[in-house]
């Protein structure tokens, strides 16, 4: 879940990429068959996203007994498609938004459900880009007229142009980084945790209005993390029809095994195992298992009870890990206006947030618009009414894509903050904390840990698989569970 604009970027760094996506993750493959070891377990699995839903499924192939709570009422956590309050079978990504090339552990599982992919971004027209208050055009061939070039960028940067200034100021690093958190990385490279990634950037000399456009709105974003995210922001796809069309594939295989409407209250741990608290239709319930995986994210964890406490590294992480604020705002008009004006409804906007078009390539004269908005901006939205909230976002997109009120049909607004189950749309890591990443993936107990957040691919649905499918591998790996 990041920026459109590094889709320019073609850089050699997608070869080692590739070469550190390819088969070391065979284990996370739909056709490996789990074998079990040990005796079966019961094990309780705390969340009905991916990562919880592809727990379940592995420790049940293996021959063990899975048991799935989830406080809402349907499955897929933050990947969740928008439908309600939409016309004519219209839908737009809330969450989870696009496949990269290079997961192939999401496409597989995809293609294990027999579900389609399709290009998420358009091949022509152009793209916008709203630069303090100047709309440019840029064409699907990332090419900038030089004369619309902001001024406030230095001659050097005019030159290279906005869509270069990505690759000018980083894209050596992001060769050396690969896209996924490793453990064999350079001291060099492990030092670029410790500063943020506007200060990397100045002291590379890029001007404030480059790091702006560059950034916005991540500039205290660590570098490591988010010049390694830039390399999975590549031939990105999304399912066709529907990115939570996964969880729901996975979840009417599992419909025996989940319980939703479980909100977990308490965990309490002891030697042998786990007993779980929670409220169900306003009754409290318990579960008692051999061991846990816990997919609920930090945010939401650090306010449930928890007996004997924490470990005091896990406790930090819990309470100090970091979820960035996110809206994601879908607009529906009754034509696509911007199309006859040769654009094809991408673009990113300096107030911090980018602009999707869910509805391209489908038949019909309807349309739908989205800002994915984070950070400060996100933050800053949250906190208003919700009438003030949407004439403020129809005024931004208004600016993107000037005629959107002659047009508009209706306005539906996902806060990710301001979700109880999930407050934050995804870990972000800031200067200085990706040491913590140990200390994030590591068990406590008989508790295990899944999720992107607990992930090599934090943000992504690659993350969340790969991190459920590990900790059902470890729970069965582990003779005291």
């Amino acid at each position: 879940m990041r920026f459109d604009r590094r889709r320019f970027l073609q850089l050699a760094g997608v070869a080692a990429t590739q070469r550190w996506l390819g088969s070391d993750l065979g284990w996370a493959s739909p056709d490996t068959s789990p074998q079990r070891r040990g005796r079966a377990r019961r094990v309780a699995i705390l969340g009905a996203g991916l990562s919880g839903l592809v727990a379940a499924w592995t420790l049940r192939r293996a021959g063990h007994e899975a048991i799935l709570l989830e406080a809402q009422l349907h499955p897929g956590g933050r990947v969740h498609t928008v439908r309600e309050g939409l016309s004519d079978g219209l839908h737009a990504e809330a969450g989870a938004g696009r496949i990269p090339a290079a997961h192939q552990v999401t496409r597989e599982w995809a293609a294990h459900f027999g579900l389609e992919l399709e290009p998420f971004y358009p091949t022509r027209l152009a793209q916008i880009a709203l630069v303090q208050g100047k709309r440019i055009r840029i064409s699907p061939q990332g090419r900038v007229d030089a004369a619309d070039q902001p001024a406030a960028l230095s001659a050097q940067e005019r030159q290279i142009g906005l869509t270069g200034l990505d690759e000018h100021y980083y894209g050596d690093v992001m060769k050396k980084l690969g896209a996924s958190i490793r453990d064999d990385w350079s001291a060099e490279l492990r030092d670029l945790g410790e500063i943020s990634m506007g200060d990397f950037l100045r002291r590379r000399g890029a001007s404030e209005q480059a790091i702006h456009y560059m950034l916005l709105g991540f500039e205290d974003d660590a570098a490591l993390d988010f010049i390694r995210d830039a390399n999975n922001h590549r031939q990105l796809s999304r399912i066709k029809g529907g990115n939570d069309l996964l969880p729901r594939a996975f979840a009417s295989k599992l419909s025996d095994v989940i319980h939703y409407g479980c909100a977990v209250e308490h965990i309490a741990r002891h030697a042998d195992g786990v007993r779980i608290a929670y409220r169900r239709a306003g009754m409290l319930d318990q579960l008692d298992a051999d061991a846990c995986i816990c997919t609920i994210p930090f945010s939401v964890l650090r306010g449930i009870a928890v007996t004997p406490e924490w470990s005091p590294a896990k406790r930090k992480v819990i309470d100090g890990t970091y979820y960035g604020p996110v809206e994601r705002i879908t607009y529906q008009v009754r034509r696509r206006y911007w199309e006859a004006q040769g654009l094809n409804g991408y673009g990113t906007s300096d107030k911090n947030f980018e602009v999707w078009h869910p509805t391209h390539g489908t038949p019909g004269a309807r349309g739908l618009l989205q800002a994915y908005v984070y950070e400060d901006y996100a933050a800053e939205l949250d906190r208003l009414s919700d009438s003030a909230r949407t004439e403020r976002a129809i005024a931004d997109m208004d600016e993107v894509h000037p005629g959107l009120r002659d047009e508009l049909e209706t306005v539906v607004v996902k806060s990710w903050a301001n979700d109880p189950w999930q407050k934050g749309a995804f870990i972000v890591y800031r200067a200085g904390d990706q040491k913590s990443y140990p200390d994030i993936c590591r068990p406590d107990g008989r508790v295990w840990f899944a999720g992107e957040h607990t992930s090599a691919w934090p943000a992504w649905m690659q993350g969340a698989l790969t991190s459920g499918i590990a900790a059902a591998r470890a729970v069965d790996a582990d003779g005291k569970a």
